[in-house]
């Protein structure tokens, strides 16, 4: 196949995957890079792309479900971006918060705004802003 008839100039390669996530469907997909065989091998191109989806499942999925930043309807770009940055600043706390503790191996990012609205969002505060951070409750 030439660059020319997959309409990108810069293309070196081109490939069929044949993938199947979850429950859903086996699909096949055309994927292009501009990297020459030489430096990348079919082994090279697949982790690539497992690299990606794992990328894909783990923070986008988290944006997409959890901050349904799919359904934001913003479109100012400054305005954009710092939304983007509170969301993957909240699912890092959360992340953070849930590792802490083994009994929220389950936990959902609902059950996180809970916690954190109980006492105002102190818990979470404290977290970023502590130099040794922990949601324990400290005897004030």
């Amino acid at each position: 196949m030439t660059p020319e008839q997959t309409c990108f100039p810069a293309a070196a390669q081109a490939g069929q995957l044949y993938r199947k996530i979850g429950k859903h469907k086996p699909e096949t997909v055309w994927v292009l890079t501009s990297r020459e065989p030489e430096r990348m091998n079919a082994q090279q191109w697949l982790q690539a792309q497992r690299d990606y989806w794992g990328i894909e499942a783990g923070l986008h999925q988290s944006l997409d479900a959890s901050a349904l930043e799919d359904l934001c309807r913003v479109r100012t770009r400054n305005a954009v971006w710092l939304l983007g940055m509170f969301r993957r600043l909240a699912i890092s706390v959360f992340k953070e918060w849930k590792w802490r503790d083994p009994k929220r191996k389950w936990t959902t990012m609902t059950d996180f705004y809970t916690a954190m609205g109980i006492e105002s969002h102190r818990p979470g505060v404290l977290l970023v802003t502590a130099r040794r951070p922990s949601l324990e409750r400290r005897a004030s």
